[in-house]
């Protein structure tokens, strides 16, 4: 008990791999300094009981208490020991902001792929524990990802992360024009609506269209899902626009991932990812708010009176 739970996890994976001689001499070091030398299969299951039980059902407890309008996933591949063979594999994770303006990690899912199926099957999970009043999903674009929020999620809007967009832009961007392009589209970004928005949008096309074709290209086909964000309150808008917040998430799990290289079991990659997340999601419960969403309700009343009003005065 000397260690929290995802220093267990770890522990724990670094003796899995010892007992299936399947670690470097590095490890070995490590594990009998830190464990002693004196550990088996048995030994390893035991302790497994003690954490494994706690990590599913946080992993797996119901979402209904509370709507969350904002919600943001990505994935990370890593590599896991499967019947003798390294497979790489899809870690599907989603953050929640609920109705109080806390974050919560809602769950994670080891898949085969980041295929529209694995992130259905994810989604549909998610909705079975409670997921509900979901207003917008912040994601990359990766095709599977995006149809399967389109299904799960009707009626929500999609965000796509203006980072992998501006990533997408520049990578497409010669050398020499990068800087100022990304100047130029990071005040697309940051206009006050999406009419200024739309503007600036011209000027940057009329601007590097013969420059920068397929830069251009790409920029005007994501155009409008980067900027739907703008369509929200100000105070809401540099905290949805990306999905920076999970990725940093994301660079915390790969530091430890980093020490094992290679999971000796899907179960070890859970145990130890879930530990993680669910230590970041008791910081963030105990925290300070991540929004206040206040004036977020006060909008949606707005806009529904308003389409209300409309539909009275067509009848």
């Amino acid at each position: 008990n000397r260690y929290q739970r995802s220093e267990q996890a770890l522990l724990l994976a670094l003796m899995e791999m010892v007992v299936n001689g399947v670690s470097t001499r590095k490890i070995e070091e490590i594990t009998y300094e830190l464990c002693g030398t004196e550990f088996s299969k048995s030994t390893i299951s035991e302790l497994c009981k003690n954490l494994d039980p706690i990590i599913t059902a946080w992993n797996s407890r119901p979402l209904r208490e509370k709507s969350f309008p904002f919600v943001i996933v990505d994935a990370m591949v890593i590599r896991v020991r499967e019947e003798g063979r390294v497979r790489q594999r899809s870690v599907l994770i989603a953050v929640g902001i609920n109705e109080d303006g806390y974050r919560e990690v809602l769950g994670l899912m080891i898949g085969d792929s980041e295929s529209e199926d694995s992130w259905s099957e994810f989604f549909s999970w998610l909705k079975q524990r409670g997921l509900h009043g979901v207003d917008l999903v912040v994601s990359d674009h990766h095709s599977g990802l995006v149809q399967a929020i389109c299904r799960h999620f009707q009626g929500a809007t999609w965000q796509r992360c203006q980072t992998h967009f501006m990533r997408n832009i520049l990578d497409k961007t010669p050398k020499a024009l990068q800087k100022e392009l990304h100047a130029k589209l990071r005040a697309i970004f940051e206009a006050p609506d999406p009419r200024t928005a739309r503007m600036l949008l011209n000027q940057v096309l009329d601007e590097y269209r013969d420059k920068a074709p397929k830069a251009m290209e790409i920029l005007e086909e994501g155009f409008e899902d980067a900027i739907a964000v703008l369509e929200l309150p100000e105070p809401y808008r540099r905290r949805l626009r990306t999905t920076n917040m999970l990725e940093r998430l994301n660079e915390e799990i790969r530091r430890r991932e980093r020490v094992i290289r290679i999971f000796p079991s899907r179960e070890s990659g859970i145990r130890l990812i879930g530990a993680l997340l669910m230590e970041q999601d008791e910081k963030w419960a105990s925290g300070r708010k991540y929004l206040d969403m206040t004036e977020y309700f006060e909008w949606q009343k707005e806009i529904s009176k308003k389409s209300k009003d409309k539909v009275i005065s067509i009848k």
